[in-house]
């Protein structure tokens, strides 16, 4: 059992945000569900993303929750997306790339609301964050590794976040046979 959000799968998410970035339906949602499953932010660090941070290759941020900071990369799956978004002001200057209609920043609720519209019941922006913890899991297998990059404080709480259960656990003597 995974508690809180369920994870937005890596590929399929990938998958939607650049569908929503091509087809212009929901370009900035489309842009925050790649930077929230290849940034592992929480959505409060991920709406002060701004596109010089996007530009730069990588930057630095002040997770608001904890005050620590964090290096984060610009790769290619970010890169893609942005490039196919239409440039606009805000891109040439720097802006947020994450506005509404009415030209504000997504508010956090507003971003849980969309999310659960466009993958279903259960689904928030958290859902973004565990999905990069997972990816990482699967494609490292180094749970110290993903334990800094999400900066929990114990390897337990990084393990049921992600959603590596007892089950899991149990199930994995079934694959040594």
């Amino acid at each position: 059992m995974i508690y809180g959000s369920n994870v937005i799968k890596f590929k399929s998410g990938i998958r939607k945000g650049m569908e929503l970035i091509e087809s212009g339906e929901n370009q900035a949602l489309g842009l925050l569900i790649v930077c929230g499953l290849n940034f592992g932010l929480r959505v409060s660090d991920l709406l002060r993303v701004n596109y010089s941070d996007l530009q730069s290759g990588e930057f630095v941020i002040n997770e608001k929750k904890t005050g620590k900071r964090r290096m984060i990369v610009v790769n290619s799956n970010v890169r893609k997306a942005v490039a196919k978004m239409d440039h606009s002001i805000q891109m040439e200057l720097g802006g947020s790339p994450f506005l509404s209609r009415k030209g504000t920043v997504f508010s956090q609720q507003h971003v849980n609301r969309m999310l659960k519209d466009v993958f279903g019941e259960g689904y928030s922006s958290h859902g973004l964050r565990k999905g990069f913890g997972r990816r990482l899991y699967k494609r490292k297998g180094d749970l110290g590794l993903v334990q800094l990059q999400l900066q929990h404080s114990n390897p337990a709480d990084t393990l049921r976040y992600i959603g590596i259960t007892n089950d899991n656990l149990r199930k994995s003597f079934n694959d040594i046979e």
